[in-house]
């Protein structure tokens, strides 16, 4: 291949649901969301609706952090009142929270769990035991009534009959909280394996994982059980509230007239209003508080996982002040929900106490006109007792669904978080499509970059109008310094980023690209030391088992046979934290390299794969690979593996690039 080279300035720019579900609002625009991706996964933004609505800065600087932290926070208590505040437009209460709890509803009645038949087997069991409850809140007004008159027999057969009831009531209750027990797992597992349907494929996972979407993990682990808990308890007792309230609304009537209905939904109106007016502020601040609970728990899961290395630096004092910063974040978002919630609990405390002296009200008037006057003692005792009973009840019915907007509340901050993330989801499934169009099949079995401009995150030009074909047994070596975008345009190459411009052509087999992407940090999956050469089991169209034979073939072309004399039985399972102790950075490379030789793609694109071994490592590797007929397309800054390419592409980061023959 000739020498050339060329300069460019930098230019100035599963689980199968109805498809519906995945963008149901057809007259609501949904969100573009897009990568701005770079060289370094240091930063990554989300352009959402033409604003960049923040950059994830898991890596920022320390002395960035210190001055944060050393402020007293502020800066953080500002990011955070901003996002607050910012959510008020999009997860109020009202039509945003309507349109979030309708598409959870569609899933879970498209569910296999049938859901929709739990909810109308638990409304109808409520329903059941509301006949027994009745019958178990008329007893002491029967009471009244056998008392009063003296009827020792008729007060034996009652006794009796009041135990049977209240039994049967106690049965009922422990009976219908387990069942709205089932009915919450089942909303969890439908919507949890929705979401990871949905989130762990190809195209969404990466685009999602690195768009700067908070705590994804904490909205799938424990946003969606909180949300299935909540709806259970929830659904059952606004579905039956109509009926029940109907139905007491006709024996009040009955017993005081109209004054008596009149008066408990005057009482009912005003505490619904003033309830709203309450909860209005509390969903915007759970979304909050769940977020600063996502970064306070992501600051000790990474702490945990990079223990070694924060020890050898000695910042423990470092990871302390951030770990107390994410927590001030925490205690303060908490104490702003329970602010808010403070005048919601004396609403509702108060409606709820205030029913009594209603019910007593509503009998009192009547009787004062002498609607009762006919009456005996004990039968004026027993319709005062009775009338109490349906008034109270009633009340209890409507102070009920009062309540239920505190666990509204709730239920709609889980919601907004996540439908924000099935939103995010639905982004970059039209992100994938679109990616589609620009990664294209090759038609010579080469890799093929047309055209190609690669942006960084700073929206500049680290590589401009690249055209380059990669065929097979033409292995390639990216180089040029730190920052300058080898690995941006390897991505790019493999179709994990979206170029600025240009198109990439890759080969494919049985479907699928036939390039097998090795990153520099080694994955060390959980399993057997035979998934672990396996991995992912599936790949590139084909299932694969790795058979005795070939697993000692792998671990001595990659020199890992004293690992396999450590793991033991190559079936034993170890969690991945075994492994990362069992293997070296190294040795974990290694493994990379064994499952490219497993699975003998045509071309293997190495991001610096094997950085942590020595020369000697390194280059028989690389002879594995070339043995096995597996193409390179390789980032080093390893001068000594030159001798495994034969041609260079040098990047200087600012958009300029030279191609050289080796």
């Amino acid at each position: 291949m000739d020498n050339y080279s060329r300069e460019n300035m930098r230019t100035p720019e599963e689980f199968e649901l109805p498809a519906s579900i995945h963008s149901q609002d057809s007259g609501r625009r949904q969100p573009s969301v897009r990568r701005r991706p770079g060289d370094n996964d240091d930063e990554h933004a989300v352009l959402v609706d033409g604003g960049y609505l923040g950059i994830d800065r898991r890596y920022t600087s320390i002395d960035n952090e210190h001055t944060v932290l050393d402020d007293g926070y502020d800066v953080l208590e500002e990011e955070y009142e901003d996002k607050d505040s910012s959510d008020k437009g999009h997860s109020t209460v009202g039509m945003e929270l309507l349109r979030q709890l309708r598409r959870i509803g569609q899933v879970l009645l498209a569910g296999r769990e049938r859901v929709g038949l739990m909810c109308a087997l638990l409304v109808a069991g409520k329903l059941t035991a509301e006949v027994v409850y009745y019958y178990a809140g008329v007893l002491p007004s029967q009471f009244y009534l056998v008392l009063g008159s003296r009827d020792r027999a008729a007060f034996a057969a009652l006794l009796a009959r009041c135990v049977g009831i209240v039994v049967l009531a106690g049965t009922c209750r422990a009976g219908l909280d387990y069942a709205a027990g089932l009915l919450g797992v089942a909303m969890r597992r439908t919507l949890t394996a929705y979401t990871q349907a949905r989130y762990l494929r190809r195209g969404s996972f990466y685009s999602v994982a690195s768009s700067g979407l908070d705590t994804v993990d904490m909205r799938i682990t424990q946003d969606i059980e909180r949300l299935a808990t909540s709806a259970a308890e929830v659904t059952a007792e606004l579905l039956i509230a109509p009926a029940m309230i109907a139905y007491y609304t006709a024996r009040c009537w009955a017993m005081s007239g109209v004054f008596g209905p009149m008066a408990i939904y005057v009482y009912f109106i005003v505490g619904a209003i003033a309830s709203r007016w309450a909860m209005a502020p509390i969903v915007p601040r759970v979304c909050a508080l769940e977020q600063a609970e996502g970064d306070f728990r992501v600051q000790h899961v990474r702490a945990g996982e990079c223990a070694e290395a924060i020890a050898f630096y000695g910042g423990e004092t470092v990871e302390r002040k951030r770990a107390n910063a994410a927590l001030t974040r925490v205690v303060r978002a908490q104490r702003s929900v329970l602010w808010r919630q403070l005048s919601l609990g004396m609403l509702t405390q108060v409606f709820s106490y205030l029913g009594s002296t209603v019910s007593y009200v509503v009998i009192g008037i009547p009787i004062f006109l002498g609607v009762y006057d006919d009456k005996t003692g004990a039968e004026l005792s027993s319709i005062i007792s009775l009338n109490a009973f349906v008034s109270i009840y009633l009340i209890y019915r409507f102070s009920t669904v009062i309540e239920q907007t505190k666990r509204l509340a709730d239920l709609g901050g889980y919601a907004a978080r996540v439908v924000q993330l099935w939103e995010a989801l639905d982004a970059a499934d039209a992100d994938t499509e679109s990616q589609a169009a620009i990664t294209a099949d090759s038609t010579n079995g080469a890799i093929e970059a047309v055209n190609l401009t690669v942006a960084a995150p700073a929206r500049l030009a680290l590589v401009s109008r690249l055209s380059i074909e990669v065929h097979p047994g033409e292995p390639l070596m990216i180089t040029g310094p730190n920052g300058s975008g080898k690995t941006s345009l390897l991505r790019t190459l493999c179709g994990l980023w979206r170029p600025r411009s240009g198109a990439v052509r890759l080969p494919q087999h049985d479907g699928a690209p036939d390039v097998f992407f090795v990153p520099q940090m080694a994955y060390v999956a959980a399993g057997s030391l035979r998934e672990q050469l396996s991995y992912p089991g599936r790949w590139g169209g084909r299932h694969r088992l790795c058979s005795d034979a070939e697993l000692a073939r792998l671990v001595d072309a990659v020199g890992l046979a004293h690992v396999a004399a450590r793991a033991g039985d190559p079936d034993r399972r170890h969690s991945d934290r075994q492994w990362q102790r069992l293997l070296s950075p190294g040795e974990q490379q290694k493994v990379a390299i064994a499952r490219v030789l497993f699975w003998r793609p045509a071309f293997a694109a190495l991001d610096e794969s094997t950085s942590a071994l020595n020369n000697a490592a390194e280059a028989a590797l690389y002879r594995a690979l070339a043995a096995a007929g597996i193409t390179a397309v390789s980032v080093s800054h390893h001068d000594n593996l030159a001798a495994f390419h034969t041609q260079r592409l040098a990047l200087d980061g600012c958009g300029g690039f030279e191609l050289t023959s080796i």
